[in-house]
């Protein structure tokens, strides 16, 4: 399998050690963010409403343009350093053509591979390429291994991210840096071995990343009892363009261990990376950010709105879909993981499955991942579930089976926004809703008959809508 960068390493990561002296304020207001601007200006680029699915090519060629340009200009932070890592137009071009076309997450009967997909490819395999679940935020102790398998269950979930936020163990706050959070980690990843292993599905993937400090992951790193070779860690590109030594330290130790890692598109909505049209261009600057710097197994766009934080505004939805869309359409990258990871709205309510289906028709669309599973703002107490990736996945299989144009999936996403939007607007999606206790069976972990009624009312009225969804 091809590589990217990964021999170029100790290389690239020493650049760190000699390159420009830049502190992060300088960075932030000097260098980055002026040169952003200037170059979102210059190709042109301008968000305007409606624009949710990408149509129009030469936009997805203008936003790769303006983000590798920025890549090459500003290059990345290491606040380690306070010095910046950059490269040249050729080290960028060498590690995109020696990038991999597919990657394979998990072990054995349960492995998924991931080929790169084309725009309104429904021919060249199953629609969606993969479907991702999710638990994050905090999780009752009580509840984690009910809410873990509630997702371990769901034959039409590929991937999982088996996080969620542990606070004590043996009521002994879990603090960061501490031996307690090691335990923790040990503790979180025998539960969820443990679930796979009952559901049948022992090698299933999970790139739940859960502890602050790398030492805590390290302690459950063992391909017999703890994290196995096939599933997937975090690596992060920092808001906005920086990397540090615990980053770096993190893609050293999984890549020597053999795992495999993950990343985000990772822009802030009105916060560093401005407005929408700026926040695209600064997507792909991270992607191409990822493939210098970690040689990531997996990538995913993940932008949220700042100030409101969600996932699945009109404008994160901008954001993930035409960055994605113009990294995927200039690389040869396995498919990302696509919009709305999470959704604003509490589980239990109808706006939670309004978000998934949003996300999941322009990613499905695109060729992407579908993705779901936590709602809440992933900030809520125990407010994630396996029901909303099943959604996830079932829009995706209606996408292919109706063979959306990207045209169709823009319009049918425009007719689904009023649904939640208003609520962003106003900051109250978050209050609707209900936690796992609600919309579970504690005993049998299945969907309660009132929350199935909320998922089979959207199903509806999205058959109403015009998508074949069973």
């Amino acid at each position: 399998m091809s590589h990217g960068s990964k021999g170029k390493f100790i290389e690239y990561w020493g650049r760190g050690e000699t390159g420009p002296i830049t502190f992060q304020k300088e960075f932030d207001t000097k260098v980055y963010w002026p040169r952003l601007k200037e170059l979102t200006k210059k190709y042109g680029i301008e968000y305007a409403p409606g624009k949710v699915v990408p149509t129009d090519d030469d936009e997805l060629d203008a936003i790769w343009n303006a983000g590798k340009e920025l890549l090459l200009d500003v290059g990345i932070l290491n606040v380690s350093t306070e010095r910046r890592i950059t490269f040249s137009e050729e080290e960028v071009d060498a590690a995109l053509e020696n990038l991999p076309t597919q990657v394979t997450l998990g072990e054995g009967q349960d492995a998924i591979t991931i080929p790169h997909r084309g725009f309104e490819d429904y021919d060249s395999g199953k629609t969606p390429v993969g479907t991702m679940g999710r638990i994050l935020g905090p999780i009752s102790d009580d509840l984690y291994e009910k809410v873990a398998l509630s997702y371990a269950q769901e034959p039409l979930i590929d991937y999982v991210h088996f996080q969620g936020v542990k606070t004590e163990i043996n009521g002994i706050p879990v603090k960061p840096g501490s031996p307690f959070e090691m335990m923790a980690e040990q503790q979180h990843v025998a539960i969820v071995n443990d679930v796979k292993r009952r559901v049948g599905r022992p090698g299933l993937p999970d790139g739940g990343s859960t502890p602050v400090n790398l030492q805590a992951e390290m302690a459950a790193a063992n391909p017999y009892w703890g994290v196995k070779k096939g599933d997937v860690r975090h690596v992060y590109i920092m808001p906005q363009l920086k990397t540090d030594y615990d980053q770096m330290s993190r893609a050293y130790f999984w890549h020597s261990y053999g795992a495999n890692i993950w990343g985000i598109l990772q822009s802030y909505i009105g916060g560093a990376a401005g407005g929408p049209a700026t926040s695209a261009v600064n997507g792909v600057a991270d992607l191409l950010a990822y493939v210098m710097l970690y040689e990531p197994t997996i990538l995913g766009t993940w932008p949220t709105d700042a100030l409101y934080f969600s996932n699945s505004s009109k404008y994160a939805l901008y954001v993930a879909d035409y960055g994605g869309a113009a990294f995927s359409k200039h690389t040869h990258f396995p498919s990302l993981v696509g919009a709305s990871w999470q959704q604003t709205a509490g589980i239990n309510s109808e706006e939670y499955f309004w978000e998934t289906a949003a996300g999941a028709i322009g990613s499905a669309t695109l060729g992407f991942l579908v993705a779901g599973g936590t709602g809440h703002q992933s900030a809520g107490l125990d407010h994630a579930c396996g029901l909303g990736a099943r959604f996830a996945a079932e829009v995706g299989r209606a996408v292919g089976k109706a063979r959306l144009t990207r045209v169709q999936a823009n319009e049918l996403v425009n007719k689904i926004l009023p649904k939640y939007q208003p609520l962003i607007d106003n900051r109250t999606l978050h209050t609707v809703g209900g936690d796992f206790r609600t919309a579970y069976d504690l005993t049998t972990v299945q969907p309660k008959p009132e929350f199935l009624a909320k998922y089979n009312k959207v199903k509806a009225e999205l058959r109403e809508l015009g998508l074949p969804i069973v």
